[in-house]
């Protein structure tokens, strides 16, 4: 059975099997498309492992008390993990706020954050000043004049925009993610709505392959597919070479047998064609066995002959 499959696999491999040019050519497109798709789907599958989610945001609900303050829960439970601890983060908060005089009043306000784990406690603190946009009291008045049709209709109100930046380059700690935030203003700050965002910075390949994705997949896919394209072509060449030489092995064995028995029977044949008294004498342990062999008695074999000899030799 071994020998039958080892057969079968070098005429399999064989260059002389008698395969056509036509069936070579799906074959080969047939391995080229496999080779492809494969590995589009391993870039998918890496680019899904590698590359964290960009954005995380949440809502912030400011309660106006002694402090004004929010605590912000990020997961749903506390075992659930959902920053990467290899990439680095910065967090911001974002606030719309009323162009209100209260709130001009108000000047410079901080705003700290408190990242938490699990348990509650403190992974990193940040403390960042803030303050609305200055504007004339010319300004407001004409700013004001422009808008004022869409004002009166209510397709807009008087808001500001600001955005906070609290921590840069934050990275998570393996044995301790961050699962909650908490947020207190200085000042009691009048706010339209409030949102922390959690932005990843990416750098290096990350970079690369999130802001030019599609440079990046071709890039990775058509180096993927030439080196496999390579070593297939390399494992077929070499298991190739092998099938040939093994075939090349096989035929000459195959071909030295019949030479070698028609030489036996060419042998045999002069052996019994050549008389017996050119025939080679056996070997012999004494002399006078090779001299009795090679000189006939031509004496008659009488019994009176026989004892009178014997006698006299005595």
């Amino acid at each position: 059975m071994l020998s039958l499959t080892r057969t079968q696999l070098t005429n399999a491999l064989s260059a002389r099997t008698g395969l056509s040019l036509a069936v070579r050519t799906i074959l080969a497109g047939a391995a080229v498309a496999t080779i492809i798709i494969s590995t589009t789907v391993l870039y998918g599958v890496f680019y899904k492992l590698y590359v964290p989610q960009l954005l995380h945001s949440a809502p912030v609900y400011l309660q106006y008390s002694a402090n004004t303050t929010a605590l912000i829960n990020f997961v749903p439970s506390s075992n659930y993990k959902f920053l990467s601890t290899s990439q680095a983060y910065s967090v911001s908060l974002d606030l719309d706020v009323p162009t209100s005089e209260t709130n001009r009043d108000l000047g410079a306000f901080m705003v700290d954050l408190e990242l938490r784990d699990r348990r509650g406690h403190v992974i990193h603190h940040s403390s960042r000043p803030s303050i609305l946009p200055y504007e004339s009291q010319l300004v407001r008045t004409l700013r004001t004049l422009v808008r004022s049709i869409p004002l009166a209709l209510g397709l807009t109100d008087e808001r500001t925009h600001l955005r906070v930046h609290l921590v840069d380059d934050v990275y998570d700690k393996h044995f301790s993610p961050v699962t909650s935030a908490w947020i207190a203003l200085s000042k009691p700050l009048q706010v339209y709505n409030a949102q922390i965002i959690i932005r990843a910075q990416f750098s290096g390949l990350r970079y690369w392959m999130y802001y030019w994705r599609v440079p990046t997949a071709l890039v990775f896919i058509v180096m993927a597919v030439i080196w496999q394209i390579v070593l297939t072509v390399v494992a077929w060449s070499v298991l190739e070479a092998y099938a040939n030489r093994s075939n090349t092995v096989e035929t000459n064995v195959v071909g030295s047998e019949p030479g070698t028995s028609a030489a036996v029977e060419r042998k045999a044949s002069s052996s019994l064609l050549q008389p017996s008294f050119f025939a080679q004498p056996e070997h012999s342990d004494s002399e006078d066995d090779r001299v009795e062999q090679t000189v006939p008695d031509s004496t008659p074999s009488h019994p009176l002959r026989r004892r009178t000899s014997t006698r006299s030799v005595i």
